[in-house]
């Protein structure tokens, strides 16, 4: 276990130096394809140039060492004021564990401070410190302070200020509120139990596994993951069924890195995850997925359930013990949600997912207990049938656990069963649908793979190729492949299709479910930081807390109709950004007058954020620079002036423009410009639901017929609601467009339909065909700005990672396009009425 020599050999400076490189190669992965956060890339710098650092150090040295890097990660995350906050706490209750006094009042002061706390947390107690502490603090002390008092109690390890620092305080944890259970016990016991250059490898070949397991999670979460209510057909149901369990990636992918990060420096510990896609029965995936849970809850609860009850006979005392697991289980999730999120979690899916799972695992574990458990291991050759048999039992037990994972993340029990409806609709289009097919691959390369774990199959090649599986010049050569795919220049070349795909893949945005707010998995709530804990993740994101947010400086009003809200009239902040402000009219322009000056040709201009400016001053937003260059380009033309008012409200869907249509014409304009996005059919469907099932009252005939006909009324779920008026959505869209023509026509008005897309290249597109062909057939003059920033780095035409409205530059492009444009269609457009 020493470091390198004083005279190190050329053996050991070859492996060290390709344990260096290799890292490097992580920090450009990492990087490359931002792999959680800005804050996660920071703290894996200061890990892996520790890394050199700790394994130069004599061994006594190394464990302080790795405290200093912890809270050196601490601070770099949290800074320093929080993070003295976070440190100060947690000695207090470090220090509760080791008082001169009986095991019980220790047990019950630790329990006083943290029923405190808890007050602190749903703020009925005022904290003087940051809120992104609580989920940290939550992270490094719910579960690993039980753990610490029963081998304290129990002394069943060795206790000390470093070992006690170091496993409260581990490195990346500050990076990641939901973080492994990992024993105290074990984490003292394996330090540096084995080889060092083995144990820095192993690390280094798992955060290469979980960032891996990131990247697919991505594949999944973009392109296969869908809302419930997309769910249209059996194909759907499929896909969505099998996606909500495959985003657990995340979770492992996380917990690979994390504890690759401890390997580096000698904690050895066991895997947190074993291939658990291909588990053969329940309790194969208890025993497979998040083993440190499983170890946690065996030791903590089964094992002191069981023997306490081992008079009733084994049977009984393992089912009773199984049950207090699940049970505890179910309420210890509950307490994570609580000191991550600040809120309770008693829902009906978390209830039904961990009571229907703790049956089936009680009647899996009778079933082992009267015959036994196959092991896999050192076994006979497995013939044929036994493989077959094997590949099925894992099928079926992927089907059960991807049913029971859906439920999991639905919003509610009825949410859920509303979604099998669509069975009774199946027809042999669905049996052909591309999610039908997706499984069907799924299904047969889950049987392949688990028939290829029968040794009769495979005990040749994988001797033959295992050797070399965990060979550092493989990972070196895997890593520098990885690197150079997430280079702009390199994945251009792979053709455009290939190009956004691979550029989907580079960043953490959010995929359309989740921009819906429709994806609401327990796992996903606890991931996904921007929800529940703003601070935190300005903090992770490098967000500054000045980021522009002007919603809640009283931009804009609640109208308790239809339209939900509007702009404020005579609203004016200064934001980090610029001036924003409105007029007397509640637009966000300068001022106008009801009626034009003669000879002025007037635009009304109707959208959303991007339209109105979200993340610009006054001056930059694409429609006072259109403005602006027509009025200086004006010589030669028939009017004498221009003038474009924007009626564009954040957040506003179609439905909500034709409620902006009789203020917008009341100003006379000359021509009006309807902006679209993407899924403009789709959002005017989801607003449709959201506004009934919250009772507003429908302002249209044609819509409550809609609603009628999908079967939607006051009471139903907002989900259901969504996915029964999903159908429609075409038909709404095209009621829009021709009401919004219509009404522009009888007045003598030009139309015109200009379609924006989002920033992001990988967003919103599946519908842009339907969205203009609708827009032709009701009577728009259609402008088709589809390709206006293409070609452009993405980080320079948005505000920010977590932010892709357009920034300046993109608002500059979108007018340049939308001016050409103008000009080439200035006869049919700026023609005298």
């Amino acid at each position: 276990m020493p470091a390198l020599s004083a005279v190190p050999s050329p053996v050991q400076i070859g492996r060290f130096a390709l344990l260096v490189i290799q890292l490097g190669l992580l920090l450009v992965v990492l990087r490359q394809f931002q792999i959680e956060s800005a804050a996660f890339l920071r703290v894996a710098v200061l890990a892996f140039a520790g890394f050199v650092v700790h394994a130069l150090l004599p061994l006594r040295w190394r464990l302080p060492f790795f405290v200093l890097l912890s809270l050196a990660a601490i601070v770099i995350v949290l800074g320093a004021g929080t993070s003295a906050w976070l440190v100060g706490i947690g000695l207090a209750l470090i220090g509760c564990c080791h008082l001169p006094l009986p095991f019980a009042l220790r047990l019950g002061l630790v329990l006083a401070i943290a029923a405190g706390l808890a007050l602190l947390r749903v703020d009925w107690l005022t904290a003087p410190w940051s809120s992104a502490l609580w989920p940290i603090l939550g992270s490094m002390f719910m579960f690993r302070l039980m753990i610490y008092l029963y081998d304290l109690r129990h002394r069943s390890a060795p206790f000390s200020t470093a070992r006690a620092l170091a496993y409260f305080f581990m490195l990346p944890n500050v990076c990641f509120p939901l973080y492994p259970v990992v024993d105290y016990k074990t984490f003292c016991r394996n330090y540096y139990d084995a080889e060092p250059y083995r144990i820095y490898q192993t690390g280094i070949d798992w955060i290469t596994r979980g960032v891996v397991h990131l990247i697919l999670y991505r594949v999944v979460y973009y392109h296969v993951a869908i809302s419930p209510a997309e769910v249209q057909g059996p194909g759907q149901l499929v896909q969505f069924v099998v996606a909500s369990f495959l985003l657990y990636l995340r979770i492992s992918g996380q917990f690979h890195v994390i504890v690759g990060i401890l390997h580096l420096f000698g904690f050895n510990l066991p895997e947190t995850h074993h291939l658990y896609y291909l588990a053969s029965s329940f309790t194969d995936f208890w025993r497979r997925i998040n083993i440190y849970w499983k170890d946690f809850m065996m030791k903590l609860v089964y094992y002191p359930t069981y023997f306490g009850l081992r008079g009733w006979g084994t049977t009984r005392a393992m089912i009773a013990a199984t049950v207090v697991v699940f049970f505890a289980t179910w309420a210890l999730h509950a307490y994570q949600w609580f000191w991550l999120r600040g809120t309770a979690l008693l829902t009906g899916p978390d209830i039904a997912f961990w009571a229907i799972l703790a049956g089936l695992v009680v009647v899996n574990s009778i079933h082992e207990l009267r015959h036994g458990r196959r092991r896999r291991l050192g076994g006979p050759a497995m013939s044929v049938p036994a493989a077959s048999g094997l590949a099925l039992r894992t099928l079926g037990t992927f089907a059960a656990i991807s049913i029971l994972w859906s439920l999991w993340q639905s919003e509610s029990l009825a949410e859920w069963l509303s979604l099998w409806e669509v069975l009774g609709r199946v027809s042999v289009a669905d049996l052909a649908s591309p999610s039908v097919v997706l499984l069907g691959g799924v299904a047969l390369g889950t049987v392949v793979v688990a028939a290829g774990q029968a040794r009769a199959v495979t005990v040749g090649m994988l001797g033959r190729w295992l050797p070399y599986r965990r060979s550092p010049v493989v990972n070196t050569l895997f890593l520098l492949g990885l690197a150079a795919i997430g280079i702009q220049e390199v994945y251009l070349q792979l053709g455009p299709r290939a190009a956004t795909f691979i550029n989907s893949l580079r960043s953490g945005r959010l995929s359309r479910q989740d921009v819906a707010m429709l994806e609401k998995g327990y796992y996903e709530n606890l991931n996904r930081v921007e929800r529940f804990n703003s601070q935190l993740w300005e903090l992770y994101m490098n967000r500054p807390a000045s980021w522009l947010d002007v919603r809640g400086t009283g931009l804009e009003r609640f109208t308790g109709d239809f339209r939900h809200k509007e702009l404020v009239p005579s609203f004016v902040a200064l934001t980090a950004h610029g001036r924003v402000s409105t007029n007397r009219w509640g637009m966000r322009d300068r001022d106008y007058e009801r009626t034009p000056a003669p000879g002025t040709y007037r635009v009304a201009l109707l959208g959303a954020s991007s339209v109105m400016g979200w993340g610009v001053a006054d001056d930059q937003t694409f429609e006072a620079l259109i403005e602006r260059r027509l009025n200086e380009e004006r010589s030669g033309r028939p009017f004498a002036g221009y003038e474009i008012l924007n009626f564009a409200v954040p957040g506003y869907q179609p439905l909500q423009q034709v409620m902006v249509l009789d203020k917008a014409l009341s100003f006379s304009p000359h021509a009006l410009f309807y902006v679209a996005t993407g899924r403009e059919a789709s959002r005017a469907a989801l607003h449709l639901a959201e506004a009934v099932s919250r009772g507003v009252d429908l302002p249209h005939e044609e819509l409550r017929e809609v609603a009628r006909r999908a079967g939607v009324a006051p009471r139903t779920p907002e989900s259901v609601a969504s996915r029964r008026l999903l159908p429609f959505r075409e038909e709404l869209l095209a009621w829009v467009f021709e009401t919004v023509v219509t009404r522009c026509q009888e007045r003598g008005i030009v139309p015109v339909l200009i379609f924006l897309p989002q920033v992001d290249p990988g967003g919103w597109r599946e519908e842009t065909p339907t969205i203009l062909r609708l827009a032709r057939e009701a009577g728009f003059t259609v402008l088709d700005l589809d390709d206006v920033y293409d070609g452009e780095p993405i980080d320079s035409i948005r505000l920010a990672p977590w932010d892709n409205h357009p920034n300046a530059r993109g608002h500059q492009l979108v007018a340049d396009r939308l001016h050409r444009e103008l000009v080439e269609r200035a006869e049919v457009i700026f023609a005298r009425r």
